[in-house]
């Protein structure tokens, strides 16, 4: 799973827990059948740099070959221009 968020880490975790892996790892998958849940935070959005982003969109494509690899699909992401 892949996320956003504007919350630093430190301050996420430390005031709030980590809510989000909390819900999508105890709440909602599970109920779907899904229990291997990896989860990708990517942040802070605001400030991010444009070459953040990029590296971001970069992994983001990283962490979808990877499932698709694990799934038995090969070869399936388009090459970014």
């Amino acid at each position: 799973m892949l996320n956003t968020s504007d919350t630093p880490a430190e301050r996420e975790e430390s005031e709030f827990g980590d809510p989000l892996q909390s819900i999508w790892a105890s709440c909602v998958l599970p109920y779907v059948g899904v229990t291997d849940v990896r989860r990708v935070v990517f942040r802070t959005v605001t400030d991010a740099a444009d070459e953040t982003r990029a590296d971001w969109l970069r992994r983001a494509r990283r962490e979808a070959a990877a499932l698709l690899a694990r799934l038995g699909y090969r070869d399936t992401m388009p090459t970014p221009n």
